[in-house]
Order: C-alpha cells, then sequence, then structure tokens
C-alpha cells in the first residue's frame, strides 16, 4: 500500500530527526511518533499515552512549527500532536531503546488491563524525582504521609497552585508510593477530562455500574484538574456521590487544582465544602535556588550538559511555571543537537530570546502598562484611569511597581504615564505591592510571569 501524503511528510520530518538529534533524545521522545491525518495545514502525530503527547506538545510543538517544518518541508504546516489509541506492537529498534521502567505497582492483570493508560502513573513521576523547595516543601510532606497511610493521615489532600508548579507530579508520585506501602492497592489517577469523558461513555452505552466500579472500588483515588468539573453539573453531581462513597470507606481521596476550594466557580457549595474536608496545601512560585535545582535534575534525567552559569541564567528570567523553565531546556537541548554545539551562555540566549532580554535591557513604562493590561483583561486606556475599582486598582499598583523594578524611571515620570499630579501614589503603590508580594501568592505569581513576559531580571 502507498504511503498517505501524512506519512510522507512525517517520513521526512523523522529522518532530519534521527540524523540530527542525539540517539538517547531521539529514542526516548520522536522514535514512537506517527502520523495519522493530514488536514489542510494541519498534521495530526500520535503519542503514545497521554503523558508522551504533553511533553512533546509542551517542549516541541513550537520548535517544530516554527524551525523543523518550515526547514525540512518548506511550506506552512502546524503539527498537532495526538494520544494514540490504537494498538501496536513495538518495532524490534524501538524496543532496543533503555527506558525507565516504572516501579513495581501490586494490581491483578485482569484490572490493570480495565484501566486505560490514563488511569496509570507517569514513570517519570516520582518523589525520587520531585526536587523540593521552600515553595513546595509542606506540599511533598503531605504527599509522602497520605501515601505512607492512605486514609489514615489527611483526606481529602487538596493541592493547589498556578498551573505548572508540580501537582500533576506529586499526584503521580503518590499512586506511585501507595501500592509499595499497601501491597494490593490498586490506584485510580485519572485528570478531570478523563473521568468526563468515562462518565459520559458509560452513560451512552449504559455501563454505570463499570464506571461506578472502576472508580468506587479502589484502594486511592486521585484526581488531577477539579476545577475543571465547573459546569459540567451531571459529571460534578456523579464525583460527588463518588467522593461521599470512598470518603465514608475511608479510601484516600487526592484532588488538585489552580485554586483553592473557596475559589472555584460553576461547582456546587456541597462539593466545594467537601474538597475542604481535610487538607488543602497550596504550591508556590519556585524561588530562583529551587529553580535551578529543578533545571539541574531535569538535566540530570535527560542526560544533558548544563553549564552552571546557562542554568542560573534560565532560573532567573523564567520564574512563573516550572513547565516553562523544563519547555525552555529541552528546547535549548534540541537546538544544540541539531546544531552539534555545546549548551553555552551565547546558544541559550540565542535560542531562548523570547524569554532572555539582552544584557542591560529595560522594557519602557508603555510596554508593561500594555502586559498588565492583557494580562488582567483590561485597556491600557481602563489601567491609567482615575478608577479605584480593585478590579483596576490592584493591576494599576502592580504596574507601577514593575515600572519602577524593570523600566528604573523616576516616580514622578511613572506618575506622569499614569495621569497622576503625585508622585506620592507610586511611591505608596510601591510599598503596597511589595507587600503583598512576600504575603499573597496569587500577586507573587503574577508578577512573577509578568516578570519573564516582558524580560525582567
Amino acid at each position: 500500500m502507498a504511503p498517505s501524503e501524512a506519512e510522507e511528510k512525517w517520513a521526512r520530518l523523522d529522518d532530519h530527526l534521527r540524523a540530527r538529534l542525539r540517539e538517547d533524545l531521539y529514542g526516548r521522545w520522536f522514535r514512537s511518533l506517527r502520523p495519522v491525518a493530514l488536514d489542510g495545514e494541519r498534521l495530526a502525530v500520535a503519542a503514545p499515552d497521554k503523558f508522551h503527547r504533553d511533553f512533546v506538545d509542551d517542549n516541541y510543538r513550537h520548535w517544530f512549527d516554527e524551525e523543523v517544518i518550515p526547514g525540512v518541508l518548506g511550506e506552512r504546516l502546524r503539527i498537532q500532536f495526538v494520544v494514540d489509541d490504537a494498538p501496536r506492537l513495538p518495532s524490534p529498534a524501538a524496543s532496543a531503546q533503555p527506558s525507565i521502567a516504572p516501579p513495581p505497582v501490586v494490581t491483578p492483570a485482569a484490572e490493570a488491563d480495565a484501566f486505560s493508560r490514563d488511569a496509570r502513573p507517569n514513570p517519570r513521576y516520582t518523589f525520587e524525582t520531585f526536587v523540593v523547595g521552600e515553595s513546595n516543601r509542606f506540599a511533598v510532606a503531605a504527599a509522602q504521609a497520605v501515601a505512607a497511610k492512605p486514609g489514615k493521615n489527611w483526606n481529602p489532600l487538596f493541592l493547589h497552585g498556578s498551573s505548572g508548579l508540580g501537582k500533576t507530579h506529586l499526584l503521580h508520585a503518590i499512586a506511585h508510593a501507595i501500592p509499595l506501602a499497601t501491597p494490593g492497592a490498586r490506584v485510580a489517577i485519572v485528570s478531570s477530562e478523563r473521568y468526563t469523558n468515562d462518565f459520559v461513555d458509560a452513560l451512552s452505552k449504559g455501563t454505570m455500574a463499570d464506571f461506578r466500579k472502576k472508580y468506587r472500588e479502589c484502594g486511592a483515588l486521585l484526581v488531577d484538574d477539579v476545577q475543571f468539573f465547573a459546569g459540567r453539573e451531571k459529571t460534578a453531581e456523579e464525583f460527588f456521590h463518588t467522593f461521599n462513597a470512598l470518603y465514608e470507606q475511608n479510601i484516600q481521596i487526592v484532588l488538585s487544582s489552580d485554586r483553592s476550594p473557596k475559589e472555584l466557580k460553576g461547582l456546587e457549595d456541597r462539593l466545594c465544602s467537601r474538597f475542604g474536608w481535610g487538607m488543602r496545601v497550596q504550591i508556590d512560585t519556585p524561588e530562583f535556588e529551587t529553580r535551578a535545582a529543578i533545571l539541574k535534575k531535569k538535566a540530570e534525567v535527560e542526560a544533558i550538559e548544563l553549564p552552571d552559569l546557562v542554568a542560573e541564567l534560565l532560573a532567573t528570567h523564567i520564574r512563573s511555571n516550572v513547565r516553562e523553565l523544563e519547555g525552555a531546556l529541552m528546547r535549548l537541548a534540541a537546538f544544540a543537537s541539531l546544531k552539534a554545539e555545546k549548551i553555552t551562555e551565547a546558544l541559550a540566549r540565542d535560542v531562548l530570546s523570547d524569554h532572555i532580554p539582552p544584557p542591560g535591557y529595560k522594557p519602557s513604562i508603555e510596554k508593561i502598562q500594555e502586559a498588565v493590561a492583557l494580562k488582567n483583561g483590561l485597556t491600557v486606556a481602563k489601567l491609567t484611569s482615575p478608577s479605584r475599582e480593585q478590579k483596576i486598582a490592584l493591576p494599576r499598583q502592580i504596574a507601577m511597581f514593575l515600572c519602577r523594578e524593570l523600566a528604573k524611571d523616576t516616580y514622578q515620570t511613572i506618575a506622569e504615564k499614569f495621569n497622576k499630579k503625585d508622585h506620592t501614589t507610586v511611591i505608596a503603590a510601591v510599598q503596597k505591592v511589595s507587600e503583598l508580594y512576600d504575603t499573597d501568592s496569587a500577586v507573587r505569581a503574577s508578577i512573577d510571569e509578568l516578570r519573564t513576559v516582558l524580560g525582567g531580571s
């Protein structure tokens, strides 16, 4: 059978990757990918499971779209990574590649087969590979405690914090650890999306009994991103009853969200109140030392030679998101491999110029105003208006703080750009935001994200 157009295009891309990338890098992330469809300017490429899909999508899609596809195919084409649900036998070459074996899980084979790949923990996400710092130390301690004695310490355990700070990693680490501490325990770990899809599928096929057995007859239930249950009333109601059934049996429940139970919108109060019954732990944005340690750990796992100066450069400029930090490292490693160069500060500045500004760079007040306004859904005119509404006043104060810190303009100049006659308004804003940065994790995360966007050091 003649190859399809999608297969022909991917074969050319795959040949390029295999020839240019390090063998271990190619074998780990690219060998198992396969093309599934070509729809106009979109090429769908399947990864063997959700975790693999998410990793290459987070870390390499931009690289494919901007560098690899134009250079190899010479045409406008966007790649979309999807999950490969079709069963495949591994090729001899693929099976020869070294892999990281998951920790042993004592689970009957029949029960294991009944779970999708998404219901099994990622072998890379363990407590041993999680970097502990001041921003997440208590969350790690709580996760280890419930893994050691599921259902007895804190139930439920609710982890919350901004996207990309390690909540998913901790959930999977717990899922690995529980069967080791409690032999024979079957752990169900899913995203809220998978739980919803399984629920809808069970409704349509009339298999609700199997669905409830899957999620209610387990040793622990771990659900990632529960904020996405909002607006899905029937799914949320079913989860409410599942929660009650497990809680009454002292079955460990671990949940994650991008916000605390009190801040969840679109969910019934009775469900949100149950989320707060046990232990709620917030994961904060990592400090510089933790960011640098995360980079070094990731480089060690991926066998990347990362000089300390480059690790410090990335940790300085990419503050808000661990996933973005690791993605920048993988992007840098891919470019270094393609160019057959060592990772250096100069290469990092070149490849990651969207994250790392040139030495001495200072964003203008206007650019800071635009970035803060965009992040908060405002116009610059609104941001600089006299309005005292909290949804405008706080972003305005944050913008003034960043203008002083990053643009390094005088208080009077900043005041004039915000249509203020008295520079003491700016002084007061800077002082207030400085205090909030130390006490309010949401403000701190917002400022760190804006610093990264604006290229602040």
